[in-house]
């Protein structure tokens, strides 16, 4: 802040506005807060904890979410364009 080269952005797409990439963020935000609540703790700790435990159910929800985050991935491959 003192060299005066401190900015707020928003990382986006080109063909992307500002709004709606917050307001993808904060769906975004939404759905993993009502999975938090849903399975009564915090879905990472739900994927560290039981997973080094070998929780076989960790194991499941581990691959939902890769399996999930490829499908988003792959739906929004065209908003970063």
């Amino acid at each position: 802040m003192l060299a005066r080269r401190f900015r707020l952005t928003v990382e986006r797409g080109a063909s992307v506005s500002v709004t709606h990439r917050l307001g993808l963020a904060t769906a975004g935000g939404s759905v993993m807060g009502v999975g938090a609540v849903l399975a009564r703790g915090c879905t990472s700790g739900q994927a560290l904890t039981g997973g080094a435990l070998l929780s076989v159910g960790s194991w499941i929800f581990i691959a939902g979410a890769f399996a999930a985050a490829c499908a988003a991935a792959w739906l929004m491959r065209g908003e970063w364009t």
